[in-house]
């Protein structure tokens, strides 16, 4: 019966990739699982910086506490201002930071566009099999250094993108004039003829 890819099933096809057995459980000692779960999580990570539909929030607020201080979270792994403003905030020291107005203090809440990192088995289902195909071609690479097997790969890896690029067009509904509301009606310019003007 299908299932849904696991950080297990996951890992074991990365190792089937270069010829070793699956494992039972993860946390098994064995250098090449490890190798291959440290892998894999790069590879989650590296494609959710990028940004997609399902870990973007707009808007997102950020409420200052007692003191004006927005602390960071580890699960960001970018920001920036929603809309018009005149600052410009990052993340230094674990918080958030204004370099417009040289200040780690807020005196309200401050709306950014988030992109969100999160665990390998909350991505979509299409992510999660792009993720473990670029991670079997990486550790091809980088553990038994077949290029035979990083070739083979190279396809796969390029399907599994389009997937997940298909995936992300699709859930994100965007349109030319790049406003998330993919239903929002906008009329047309329509030409008058000569004899209308009249």
């Amino acid at each position: 019966m299908a299932s849904k890819t696991t950080k297990l099933t996951a890992v074991n096809r990365i190792l089937s990739n270069v010829g070793q057995s699956p494992v039972t459980v993860l946390d098994s000692g064995n250098p090449l699982v490890e190798m291959a779960e440290l892998i894999l999580d790069e590879i989650t990570s590296a494609i959710q910086t990028e940004g997609w539909i399902f870990n973007t929030e707009y808007a997102y607020p950020f409420t200052p506490d007692e003191n004006g201080f927005i602390a960071s979270s580890p699960s960001i792994l970018s920001l920036d201002s929603s809309g018009l403003t005149d600052s410009f905030i990052i993340i230094r020291q674990d918080r958030l930071y204004d370099k417009a107005n040289h200040t780690f203090v807020f005196d309200g809440v401050q709306k950014l566009d988030v992109v969100w990192l999160f665990d390998f088995i909350d991505m979509p289902e299409a992510f999660r099999e792009y993720a473990t195909i670029r991670a079997a071609n990486v550790f091809a690479g980088r553990a038994v250094g077949s290029q035979e097997a990083v070739a083979f790969g190279q396809r796969e890896e390029i399907l599994a993108r389009a997937t997940a690029l298909e995936y992300d067009t699709q859930q994100g509904d965007y349109n030319i004039f790049q406003d998330q509301d993919g239903f929002t009606a906008i009329p047309t310019f329509k030409t008058v003829s000569p004899i209308m003007r009249r």
